[in-house]
């Protein structure tokens, strides 16, 4: 098979899997198609995959630079916490409000345009470097991912692909619930805003983790 084709695949393959455990990225681009539309979802998509594939692109130039230590989740995990408990608590006032499809807000209403939303919210994602930086050594390491022309390109072209198609799928089944069960909306904030604030919880508890290990030191 043609390296660059094969190294596309990988990427494609790759970053689909990552797309599909529950996360603040998925979660949102449903929201959004459940309450608004499959277009403002995929304008989400679109900001989320640009910033992860410039975090790949920084990972893969600028590797031995990039200090990971866990001062730098310390700073960050904060302010991802406050982000996905003020997510929890809009998707509750929508039940409190009783909200129909079409009449809640964007889930941060400063942000007016879900593909900004999505750079945000993807910007404040803390595991794009780790994990592209796990697999670009792994791959690496199986001589695929090689430092020729165009291998690089193919591998961003994949990671793109799956990352939207990962995306694609939360989307469509907020498509699907928005055409078939518009009874259920306030179930589908409560669900939505349950996931939030269990995502804020474990930031909480990594922070304090980590906060507690430095004590310790």
């Amino acid at each position: 098979m043609n390296k660059h084709l094969q190294i596309g695949i990988l990427g494609l393959l790759i970053s689909f899997l990552g797309a599909l455990p529950l996360g603040t990225l998925n979660i949102t681009a449903f929201q959004i198609a459940v309450f608004h539309d499959v277009s403002n979802a995929l304008w989400f998509a679109s900001g989320v995959v640009l910033v992860e594939i410039l975090a790949v692109r920084l990972t893969l130039s600028w590797t031995k630079n990039i200090d990971f230590s866990h001062k730098a989740f310390f700073y960050i995990l904060p302010l991802i916490a406050l982000v996905l408990l003020y997510l929890s608590f809009n998707s509750f006032v929508a039940i409190v409000d009783g909200n129909t499809f079409g009449e809640n807000p964007m889930p941060i209403p400063e942000i007016k345009s879900s593909f900004f939303l999505g750079l945000f919210l993807s910007t404040l994602n803390p595991m794009h470097l780790p994990f592209w930086m796990s697999w670009n050594n792994v791959l690496r390491s199986k001589q695929k991912l090689l430092r020729t022309n165009g291998i690089y390109v193919s591998y961003l072209i994949g990671i793109g692909l799956g990352s939207i198609g990962g995306l694609l799928i939360f989307i469509l089944l907020g498509n699907y619930f928005l055409e078939s069960f518009n009874q259920f909306v306030q179930t589908i904030s409560l669900i939505i805003g349950c996931i939030y604030f269990s995502f804020a919880v474990y930031m909480i508890f990594s922070l304090y983790r980590y906060h507690f290990k430095l004590k310790t030191l």
